[in-house]
């Protein structure tokens, strides 16, 4: 169904009013099926929706609000020892915004989506990436819902930094169902706090770990971190309990320390330890040469069973704006089960707004 805009007012003397008026012409080819349900399409949704009218989103927030409509597009094309492929690479949309309570709070929020953007079909597959809703003031921040694992975050990103290449992790509590704390920095140190609630009344989630599927059963899992900062170096410690897993595991537990060797060259190295599982070495360097970065990261995992293996992985970006970049990455892949070695190749290209 087209959508014609016909008319646009804003008042100058006052934001909060405005009105546009639109005309629907007879339908046509426009919808597509989603998972069962008719929609129209994002190109006509879009003609609906001008630039102006996206600014005034935050015109009609609540006073003392704002909401902010960001995302990005990524594409890249990638070599392993299955075959080559175009892909998308992680492109989100989603909205976030904050609400003033008063001088001493402020409640926050983040609804993030997932959906490929390499291929055109009849359905198209919308997952959910990070959702959540929170408080912030002197005492830190509270928030709840689904987002990224702080163990995660501190621990494993700090060599795991590649746009595509992906290296072996040990397992963590998964995503969702969750509360967190983040305290303020007090004399350069930092808590974080989280705790997955899965009730009993909640379907059974099976994750793979290690190649072996378990089941998340009822219960709370919590992880915690300590950070330290001071001048050039940065700890973090992290424990995460995977209590909610219905197999013997004792927790995960590792540490990273980061230091800022020069303005543009950071070092890193973590270790982690999985309890009757595996163990993982590794380090990394990042270094900025202006127009992007130079990085390269290397682990050696020693599982409980079978032979230690490593991973070695090296990338570079290049600026095309503050918003846009392309890059180029090479991995080498040992295999635990074999002496096969798969070497992996990506080059991409990624567009935030």
């Amino acid at each position: 169904m087209q959508l014609m805009c016909v008319l646009l007012l804003i008042s100058g003397e006052c934001l909060d009013c405005f009105r546009v008026a639109c005309k629907y012409q007879a339908p046509t080819r426009n919808y597509v099926h989603i998972k069962g349900k008719t929609r129209m399409k994002k190109s006509i949704i879009a003609i609906a929706v001008s630039s102006a009218a996206l600014a005034s989103v935050s015109v009609h927030a609540a006073e003392g609000s704002t909401v902010d409509v960001y995302g990005n597009i990524q594409y890249a094309y990638t070599d392993t020892d299955d075959g080559s492929e175009f892909a998308d690479n992680g492109s989100t949309f989603g909205f976030k915004g904050e609400t003033l309570i008063n001088d001493d709070l402020t409640a926050f929020f983040k609804y993030e989506l997932e959906a490929d953007a390499d291929e055109k079909n009849g359905d198209v597959s919308v997952g959910l990436d990070q959702a959540f809703v929170g408080l912030k003031g002197g005492f830190g921040k509270v928030q709840v819902g689904t987002f990224d694992s702080i163990y995660n975050n501190a621990i494993q990103d700090s060599v795991d930094q590649f746009e595509n290449l992906g290296f072996t992790s040990n397992p963590l509590t998964t995503e969702g169902d969750t509360i967190a704390y983040f305290s303020p920095s007090m004399n350069g140190f930092e808590v974080q706090l989280s705790a997955q609630v899965k009730g009993d009344a909640e379907e059974a989630e099976t994750v793979e770990i290690n190649e072996t599927d378990f089941t998340i059963e009822d219960g709370t899992a919590v992880t915690a971190v300590i950070k330290y900062s001071t001048d050039a170096l940065t700890l973090a410690v992290g424990y995460d309990g995977l209590d909610n897993v219905d197999v013997d595991i004792n927790g995960t537990y590792g540490l990273s320390v980061g230091y800022q060797a020069t303005s543009n060259l950071n070092l890193t190295a973590k270790f982690e330890s999985t309890d009757d599982l595996q163990d993982t070495v590794g380090l990394a360097a990042r270094y900025g040469y202006g127009a992007g970065d130079l990085y390269a990261s290397v682990q050696s995992i020693s599982p409980e069973t079978g032979d230690d293996f490593n991973e070695y992985g090296a990338g570079v970006t290049y600026s095309l704006a503050s918003n846009v970049y392309v890059y180029g990455e090479v991995g080498s892949f040992e295999n635990a089960s074999n002496s096969d070695t798969d070497t992996q190749t990506a080059v991409g290209v990624y567009y935030g707004f």
